[in-house]
């Protein structure tokens, strides 16, 4: 057992080493010009030089049937959840009937029926 807690322990002669730690840790604002600009900053599609590929992305972009699907689908989504949401609120409605009728002595009886929900 002293064994292993001797493994960790640091002996009488360690000197803990120099370390240069810098002044600040972020970078300068605003950024020297040779790290400014970075590929992540570029679009996507601009930094493919090539034409045939600038009108073949052009032509994805513009013709891209997934994402008008899904586009679809959220607002198809969005209305189910209106439709769904409905049933949470107060339902209001109204009927209404009017009956007429003779009898063999030629007068009318009417009756109205309303009710209101």
């Amino acid at each position: 057992m002293s064994g292993w807690l001797s493994a960790c322990t640091v002996g009488p002669n360690y000197h803990r080493p120099a370390v240069l730690v810098p002044q600040a840790f972020r970078a300068p604002n605003p950024l020297p010009a040779p790290q400014a600009s970075s590929l992540a900053d570029l679009k996507w599609w601009g930094v493919f030089r090539d034409e045939n590929l600038q009108d073949l992305i052009r032509a994805a972009l513009a013709a891209n049937y997934d994402l008008r699907d899904a586009v679809v689908r959220v607002d198809e989504a969005r209305a189910n959840l209106s439709v769904t949401r409905s049933n949470q609120f107060p339902q209001v409605g109204a009927s209404g009937s009017v009956n007429l009728s003779r009898d063999s002595s030629q007068t009318t009886v009417r009756s109205a029926h309303t009710s209101v929900n």
